[in-house]
C-alpha cells in the first residue's frame, strides 16, 4: 500500500507494509507474481506509477535467482491462474 519511505515515517503505525517488504516476502516464498493492491486513496495515478516503477526496480536488483512478476492492481483487472 505504501512506499518504503511512507511506511517507516508518517504511516509507521498504520499496520500496512511497504512495497519493499512485499517484494522480499514474495522472493522468499518463490512466488511467480506479486500484485500490489489496496492502494492509498490519496495517491494520484502518478504516485502509484512511481511506487510501481520503484517496486519493479527493487525486485530486479534484489532478485535472488528467479524473477517475481510485479503487477499493480486496478479496477477490472482479471488474472488467470
Amino acid at each position: 500500500m505504501y512506499s518504503l519511505g511512507d511506511s517507516v515515517s508518517v504511516k509507521e503505525d498504520w499496520g500496512h507494509s511497504s512495497n519493499v517488504v512485499a517484494v522480499e516476502l514474495a522472493q522468499a516464498a518463490r512466488v511467480r507474481r506479486l500484485v500490489l493492491f489496496h492502494h492509498e486513496p490519496v495517491y494520484d495515478d502518478r504516485m502509484l506509477e512511481e511506487i510501481f516503477a520503484d517496486t519493479v526496480r527493487f525486485e530486479a536488483i534484489s532478485r535472488p535467482g528467479h524473477e517475481v512478476e510485479v503487477i499493480s492492481a486496478y479496477d477490472g483487472l482479471e488474472l488467470e491462474l
